[in-house]
């Protein structure tokens, strides 16, 4: 019997795919108890290896599976370590979870009993992410991907993922631009991407152009104002989903979003103070930084739009990102 899940893609999380794993997991432990499927240990001396899966479907295989055809990837192997370690008794509260690999993308590993964390795909030849490099069999080339910490110009971090849309600029903190179009204006709200897992790399002696992690929105209004408060938005509604916006780049974007849509300031400002206090921000500290927080987004809110609310829509469309950029 063979059974399908259909997970849609807003809802891939460690919640869901743990499930998925322990499943799996159980499956291994029954059938290694049968003596129909190898345990993880026998299936590295084998030779069996790790191997990511071809594009398409994702498959949780169990240890027959892999022992067929002589490889799985880490999400067949974690299950059956996690079923090893409990059928032989060395931890039955062993279990295969997920963690976070990129801005999307999640690694399968096995957590023990006591918290500690065990990778078997290392076992299976999966070389680690080191030295600026991203995972993959043992002896294949590999890619070197060098990124800034978007909230620190002396951090330089190895990843294993390009971002998905190169920034307007290095600065730390959010960056907004509108252009005109052939059907009205076009906004971008790009946002650094904060507390990402990557490996810090010190003294790497890197030189020249790097390209930060950052979170990019665009949207299209008939008005420059509405086309930039919708790209705002999207990137408000991911930062809350995700957390992967820093507290004061969220606020930036709050402020400048409250004003858009015609908040009058002063109750922009108590909102942000009411918001940074609950979360244990000192009242002094919280006015400032609110006040610091609508006093910028007001000088860019007049900007684009006394930039562009006389401006015709442009016929062409192609060139740079943006007409103009301005930065938080």
């Amino acid at each position: 019997m063979r059974i399908r899940m259909s997970v849609p893609e807003e809802h891939v999380s460690p919640h869901v795919v743990n499930a998925a794993l322990e499943a799996v997991t159980r499956l291994d432990e029954s059938l290694i108890k049968a003596g129909q499927s190898p345990t993880s240990h026998q299936l590295v001396t084998a030779g069996a290896v790790w191997k990511p899966e071809p594009p398409g479907d994702e498959c949780f295989d169990n240890g027959a599976t892999i022992a067929a055809r002589g490889w799985g990837d880490c999400d067949d192997w974690a299950p059956l370590h996690a079923a090893t370690l409990r059928t032989s008794g060395v931890d039955p509260g062993a279990k295969a979870i997920v963690i976070p690999s990129g801005p999307s993308t999640y690694h399968a590993i096995v957590e023990r009993s006591d918290g500690s964390h065990e990778d078997p795909s290392l076992a299976a030849g999966m070389k680690p992410i080191r030295a600026g490099r991203v995972s993959g069999p043992s002896g294949e080339d590999a890619i070197e991907i060098l990124a800034c910490d978007p909230h620190d110009a002396s951090r330089v971090y190895q990843g294993s993922l390009l971002p998905t849309q190169s920034p307007m600029s290095l600065h730390c903190g959010p960056t907004f631009a509108v252009r005109g179009t052939a059907k009205g204006f076009e906004a971008r709200c790009d946002v650094p991407m904060y507390g990402v897992p990557m490996s810090a790399v010190r003294g790497c002696g890197v030189r020249g152009a790097a390209s930060p992690y950052a979170l990019s929105f665009q949207a299209y209004a008939p008005h420059p104002g509405s086309a930039l408060q919708h790209a705002v938005v999207g990137a408000l509604d991911t930062a809350n989903a995700t957390g992967m916006a820093d507290v004061h780049d969220y606020y930036k974007m709050v402020a400048l979003d409250g004003l858009l849509r015609g908040t009058p300031a002063i109750d922009v400002h108590r909102a942000i103070v009411g918001a940074l206090c609950q979360c244990g921000c000192p009242a002094e500290q919280a006015n400032a930084q609110a006040r610091d927080h609508v006093v910028g987004a007001a000088r860019m809110a007049r900007r684009f739009v006394s930039r562009h609310h006389r401006a015709r829509p442009r016929h062409r469309t192609h060139g740079a990102p943006a007409a103009a950029a301005w930065r938080a």
